[in-house]
């Protein structure tokens, strides 16, 4: 098997996955081992040739990753379930590609009515499940809207911190530049 890099160029990597793998690529079983990203590591396999089964077992446990988020919402959350559910069964044999197809339309429906922004990452995470039944190509999306989701989610707390600390400097900077004094003037005023 030819150098990982020079595989990644030729099969039509995109810039940022080689830069971000060529640290990790001196040898395959390094880069498999080493990566630290879900979406290339599955891209890797599917380009590959990997059996779709397998591909879809990997994009349903990386959709997992997302699901305390999915849950959130209890209609996505039992269409996110039914998803996966049919999924898993699909990949047994079990179901067809026309019941994952149905879920997986619940499940985008669903998902258009999400409020949060995680929510609906995580969702999305669970359609491209879905919908990489019939097109494995999609499949790479799971694990990066899992980890979207979960960023998603991180940025929230992120942002009511930043939120909290903007309304504190503000304050302070009211209090500066107009000091009690001038508030005990107008309140008499005011009586």
């Amino acid at each position: 098997m030819r150098d990982p890099v020079e595989w990644l160029r030729a099969s039509g990597a995109q810039g940022d996955v080689i830069d971000g793998l060529t640290r990790y690529a001196k040898d395959w079983p390094t880069l498999w081992n080493a990566c630290p990203r879900g979406d290339w590591l599955l891209g890797i396999a599917l380009k590959l040739g990997v059996d779709h089964a397998l591909a879809v077992h990997a994009a349903i446990g990386c959709a997992r990753v997302a699901s305390d988020l999915a849950s959130a919402d209890p209609a996505i959350a039992q269409a996110f379930a039914q998803v996966l559910d049919a999924a898993e069964r699909w990949t047994r044999a079990e179901e067809t590609k026309e019941i994952v197809a149905d879920k997986t339309r619940a499940l985008e429906a669903a998902s258009a009515r999400a409020s949060d922004p995680s929510i609906e990452a995580a969702a999305r995470a669970g359609i491209a499940v879905g919908m990489g039944i019939t097109d494995r190509e999609v499949l790479t999306a799971a694990p990066a809207a899992a980890a979207e989701a979960q960023m998603m989610a991180s940025m929230d707390c992120g942002f009511e911190m930043a939120m909290r600390w903007a309304h504190d400097k503000c304050a302070s900077a009211v209090r500066a530049a107009i000091p009690w004094s001038a508030i005990e003037t107008c309140l008499a005023a005011a009586t």
